[in-house]
């Protein structure tokens, strides 16, 4: 059905739901997000995917679309599918007002349940502001918070994501 549809769906806990346009600050801020992170991945392992390419998330036998997704390694697709990944290595979520509860919750826990997955990035879209949650070695998260014109490391990438860059021409009237 996705596949023929004009709109977007996130399957989620057997539930289809039906996915809303985004709003220029959201759509702006995803564009920075996807730059920064080519400008950091250019000559590694690693592919930087928009936000066509969905996320298998094997908890909920969810469907889901991030913001921006990076895969590090060979792609790894979910069955006979070449549109559904199940190997990303870095997530990244723009919050709209629309669907923050439910980025940081039920789907945060889904994707913090992939095993490839080693970074979960959180971009707000109302203030310069970056939630960065990493995979330690012993599988536990650990949460940094970024604001202004701060950089976010990104060791797994080997660079890091400046704020400055994400919100580039965002706030502007």
């Amino acid at each position: 059905m996705e596949r023929t549809s004009s709109e977007k769906h996130t399957l989620w806990d057997g539930e289809v739901y039906a996915m809303a346009g985004a709003l220029p600050d959201h759509n702006a801020i995803t564009a920075n997000v996807l730059a920064e992170l080519r400008s950091v991945t250019r000559r590694g392992p690693c592919r930087v995917f928009s936000s066509d390419l969905k996320v298998y998330v094997p908890l909920r036998k969810g469907f889901v679309y991030a913001d921006a997704s990076v895969v590090c390694g060979p792609l790894a697709l979910y069955g006979e599918t070449r549109d559904v990944i199940t190997n990303p290595t870095v997530l990244v979520e723009v919050l709209s007002e629309g669907t923050e509860a439910f980025d940081r919750g039920e789907k945060a826990t889904g994707y913090r349940g992939i095993s490839t997955l080693r970074d979960l990035i959180f971009v707000s879209q109302t203030e310069p502001y970056v939630e960065h949650f990493a995979r330690q070695a012993d599988g536990s998260w650990l949460l940094r918070e970024y604001r202004n014109d701060d950089e976010v490391p990104v060791a797994t990438l080997g660079g890091a994501l400046r704020l400055s860059e994400l919100y580039l021409k965002v706030f502007d009237a």
